[in-house]
């Protein structure tokens, strides 16, 4: 197995599954140099992609791909273009009567106004293309939340001095545990090969962020949601689709739709759904049959992110430490470790702990 990624981040570097680690640095002209490596890669592998920079490349370059002699995930191509530009799948969304949050697109200050006019504070400023943005920000900033003119100006002239498109959108009232996902995998004939739903229980960091806990938890309106979204964008291959119940009217509002493997895939082959297999065997035209069950009621826990979600809202008095534990009194699924391939997790801790000791000594100097 090959792994192009950054490290030490990209913890897949230190598996004992990882014959090859390619460290090709994140940031700009990530692309470029994928496809440099690509040109003299392993011909003849199949190409998985595990972010959104990655879908970018193989939408715009599937052909030159298999030229290569590469076998490329299956996929509409315009559709992962669509689903990776919030404003085009916020669009396809309504009109297959799909509700999603109310949005603004400003590009300049001449949009502002208007924006706060619609959508109010507090709100939230995301990036169009959210690959773009984390080539400055990195994975886990996913939003800027905005609570009066001040912050909302200091935000947009940090991203619209850096050149990206973005977007104002309202804050769907609820909870972090009102986020739920359908997960799929559809052939070329448009058929599911499974259907899946997650509920996230908590994430780090709370409001937005990425799934620190999350459940298998059947949901018909999820799932059906999802599934009418998927067939009116002509959806092929691996995706998941995420909706927030709206506190007000109790809706289900579409947040936003991944075609790449996130964080919570180990959840699914916990439930014994191997969603990485079925797509690479789907790229080597191999069968697969659907399957028709699955363990239910699995969970996935993140220990560190959840630990620190907690300790967060300990402090606003929303969650003791007595409930915290009670919610972890099941059996639990760690994304990373495996007794049989220890060193991803321990090095990932490693790295952890020398962040949180950096942040703490910049913290002391600074008193």
């Amino acid at each position: 197995m090959y792994a192009l990624g950054s490290a030490p981040p990209d913890t897949v570097a230190y598996s004992r599954y990882c014959d090859v680690f390619v460290n090709i640095r994140h940031g700009e002209g990530v692309q470029e140099r994928w496809l440099s490596w690509l040109d003299s890669g392993p011909m003849g592998g199949v190409f998985l992609p595990c972010h959104d920079e990655a879908l970018d490349l193989v939408a715009h370059h599937r052909a030159s791909l298999v030229d290569r002699g590469y076998f490329v995930y299956e996929a509409n191509d315009e559709v992962v273009l669509a689903m990776l530009d919030k404003q085009e799948t916020y669009s396809r969304a309504r009109r297959a009567g799909v509700a999603t949050p109310s949005t603004f697109v400003v590009r300049d200050q001449h949009d502002v106004e208007p924006a706060l006019h619609e959508i109010g504070f507090p709100c939230a400023l995301k990036p169009l293309h959210a690959h773009r943005f984390v080539r400055h920000f990195g994975f886990r900033q996913k939003a800027f939340i905005v609570r009066d003119r001040a912050q909302f100006d200091d935000a947009l002239a940090n991203l619209l001095k850096l050149g990206l498109e973005v977007m104002v959108t309202e804050i769907i009232p609820g909870g972090d545990d009102q986020l739920f996902s359908f997960i799929t995998y559809v052939d070329d004939n448009g058929n599911p090969l499974f259907r899946f739903v997650k509920r996230k229980l908590r994430q780090f960091p709370p409001g937005f962020g990425m799934g620190c806990y999350h459940v298998e938890e059947w949901n018909p309106i999820v799932a059906e949601l999802g599934w009418s979204f998927f067939e009116a964008i002509g959806l092929r291959g691996f995706a998941y689709v995420e909706f927030k119940r709206d506190a007000r009217d109790n809706a289900f509002k579409l947040i936003e739709c991944n075609h790449r493997f996130g964080t919570g895939i180990e959840l699914l082959t916990a439930a014994g759904i191997d969603a990485p297999l079925i797509t690479y065997r789907r790229a080597l035209g191999q069968p697969v049959s659907a399957l028709r069950s699955y363990r239910r009621g699995v969970r996935l826990w993140h220990p560190l992110d959840d630990t620190r979600t907690f300790l967060i809202y300990r402090r606003k008095r929303e969650l003791s430490i007595a409930a915290w534990i009670r919610s972890l009194m099941h059996p639990l699924r760690v994304p990373i470790f495996r007794w049989y391939d220890p060193k991803p997790t321990l090095v990932s801790h490693w790295l952890l702990l020398k962040a949180l000791r950096k942040r703490l000594s910049a913290r002391t100097v600074r008193r």
